[in-house]
């Protein structure tokens, strides 16, 4: 027996999976907002900003995991796997024109126009920070990561494309995520260092403290090594 998915249920559903890319394009968006409240010394792991930057790789790679995954529950005939597109029965122009809106807004308006104001706003808060004696370093950073939000973006598309053609699909969430982390040591972590440089140099020139500021330099200048240099530890064999 064929199974197969109601025509308006199969349109919603395709018109939810198209636009899983465009979800993933504001969470990172909205991950670089929350990236300024857990900056500098009140960081948080695991804050808002790594959940948002989950939720980007796991809404690129649902399209994969679904048509991976899904197939594999029905062995009876066809499953309902959602379709990649919104459809051309009796909701489909409608959904179709809520896929152009939305895509819309999210390019045009909230990357377009949004995001370089809000950028900005944190480069004048940058400003007000350092009148006040404390570090920019944190609303420079945001502000970066907002502007770049966009390829940022194209670029994790692109691991999701690779990950997603493997044979181990159903990981490719984890596989973006370890894509990000290896960005993030060895690609932003050296210009991460300069700011701290750069704030350190700041620092000194107005008698403040600075010697933590340099030290976090040298770190994020060399985290790639750290890191690689901890999980050499963690995978010797202990001889006594």
């Amino acid at each position: 027996m064929t199974t197969a998915l109601p025509d308006f249920v199969s349109e919603i559903s395709g018109m939810m999976v198209t636009l899983l890319p465009v979800a993933a394009l504001g969470s990172i968006v909205l991950a670089g907002l929350r990236l300024r409240g857990e900056g500098g010394i009140n960081y948080d792991a695991g804050g808002g900003f790594f959940k948002w930057l989950f939720w980007g790789a796991l809404l690129l790679t649902l399209p994969a995991i679904f048509s991976a995954t899904v197939p594999g529950l029905f062995s009876g005939g066809p499953s309902p796997v959602p379709p990649s597109s919104a459809g051309t029965g009796t909701f489909g122009a409608v959904a179709t024109s809520l896929t152009t809106g939305i895509t819309s807004f999210v390019t045009n308006v909230l990357v377009g126009r949004i995001v370089p104001v809000v950028a900005a706003a944190l480069c004048f808060k940058s400003i007000l920070d350092s009148s006040e004696g404390q570090t920019p370093v944190p609303s420079i950073i945001s502000a970066l990561f907002l502007l770049g939000a966009q390829a940022f973006w194209t670029l994790a598309k692109s691991w999701s494309t690779s990950s997603s053609s493997t044979s181990t699909v159903a990981f490719a969430p984890a596989d973006v995520l370890d894509s990000m982390f290896n960005y993030l040591a060895m690609t932003i972590s050296p210009y991460v260092a300069v700011l701290c440089f750069v704030g350190a140099a700041i620092n000194y020139q107005r008698s403040r403290p600075w010697g933590v500021v340099a030290l976090s330099g040298l770190v994020f200048l060399s985290f790639s090594g750290l890191w690689s240099l901890v999980t050499g530890w963690m995978g010797a064999t202990i001889t006594w």
